[in-house]
């Protein structure tokens, strides 16, 4: 009984500072997170515990979202919710609270998270396989003008959208553009790129009234729209494509017939680009990479960032993660293994060492 009880006394006296919750056994790695709940006088412990379970759900949270292929997925597939986050606590080895306070009428709970990186990361890995098709994200933005003024009703995507939505892209709104970003798509781009955009599409459209009808005594209210339609890479910002279409619409409701002329344009427009954006897919180079000494999400996620911030890399998708080293598989536009290794070294040599590479693939080690 003697040899227990400095144990017992440790156990006291640690769950006297911070409160701990122990899970599965399993490879993990800390995630700190943190969570707010109301405040309630002479509750202290209470809203530790709550914080603390909400601590450990964003911090399972993030990770998944860490391990999801990591340049071109902006939602979660359903099974991610059903699968993982409603079940998050198999994905926990032990937490507890390493800092607490109140501001107001919030109480703050940070909490440390020792989740299971490798049995989630099996589980993402077997959710995207099963249930996700991979898609490249491509951008659709216009600017469009009916009758000289700014219109924002957005026809000309619908057409955009119309002609492509058979295709494997998710298909993300950029909104209406400016005049400057007609002239200069950097800024643009750069924006389109961290939202993880392979590709933008960029509309300027014009529709009015046909002037050779002006004259005509009848119901129906001619109208016809042109469009210039580019599609750009952001890894780049290279032209992949370009096309011009003109098309006319023809209702008793102006409205309908302004609609009809902008979406049968860009519709035509965007589908004369279809192959091209196919090739610009395809002719990108696939290398595995292969990074040992992540050790911790927030590293993983700086790795990512870099891969993110690299141009030549047109995609890329976390594969696997087991003992502290992330396989990718990388879509970049180099052609040897030695070249992206070189293009990856050049801006961040205090970050990497290589190990070896071969005709497809390359090993290093993050420092």
């Amino acid at each position: 009984m003697k040899k227990f009880l400095p144990i017992l006394i440790l156990c006291v006296l640690f769950s006297a500072c911070q409160r701990m919750n122990i899970g599965p056994k399993g490879e993990g790695e800390y995630v700190m997170a943190s969570a707010e709940v109301p405040f309630v006088e002479g509750s202290v412990s209470s809203m530790k515990e709550e914080g603390l379970v909400l601590a450990e759900k964003a911090a399972v949270e993030k990770a998944a979202r860490v391990f999801l292929s990591s340049n071109s997925l902006l939602e979660y597939p359903e099974r991610v919710k059903t699968d993982i986050l409603d079940n998050y606590k198999n994905y926990i080895r032990r937490s507890y609270v390493s800092s607490s306070y109140r501001k107001g009428d919030k109480f703050y709970v940070e909490g440390r998270v020792m989740v299971l990186v490798s049995n989630l990361a099996t589980k993402v890995k077997e959710i995207e396989d099963s249930a996700y098709v991979r898609k490249t994200n491509i951008l659709v933005a216009s600017r469009e003008i009916i009758n000289g003024e700014v219109s924002l009703k957005q026809y000309c995507r619908q057409g955009v959208y119309k002609a492509l939505k058979n295709f494997p892209y998710t298909l993300l709104d950029g909104g209406t553009l400016s005049e400057n970003n007609l002239t200069d798509t950097t800024s643009f781009i750069d924006k389109a790129k961290k939202e993880g955009a392979r590709f933008v599409i960029i509309a300027e459209a014009d529709a009015a009234p046909l002037e050779s009808a002006a004259a005509l005594t009848t119901t129906f209210k001619p109208i016809r729209a042109k469009v210039n339609l580019r599609v750009m890479a952001t890894s780049n910002y290279q032209l992949v494509a370009q096309s011009a279409e003109n098309a006319s619409g023809l209702d008793a409701v102006q409205n309908l017939a302004e609609q009809k002329a902008l979406t049968n344009a860009c519709q035509t427009a965007a589908e004369q680009v279809e192959d091209a954006i196919t090739q610009a897919i395809n002719s990108a180079k696939t290398f595995k990479f292969i990074v040992s000494n992540v050790n911790t999400i927030e590293r993983l996620e700086r790795l990512q960032n870099i891969m993110r911030s690299q141009r030549d890399v047109e995609d890329f998708a976390l594969v696997k993660y087991r003992n502290s080293t992330a396989t990718f598989t990388v879509q970049a536009k180099v052609s040897t293994a030695e070249e992206f290794s070189a293009k990856i070294l050049r801006k961040n040599v205090a970050n990497f060492t290589v190990i070896n590479t071969s005709a497809d693939s390359i090993a290093m080690e993050f420092i």
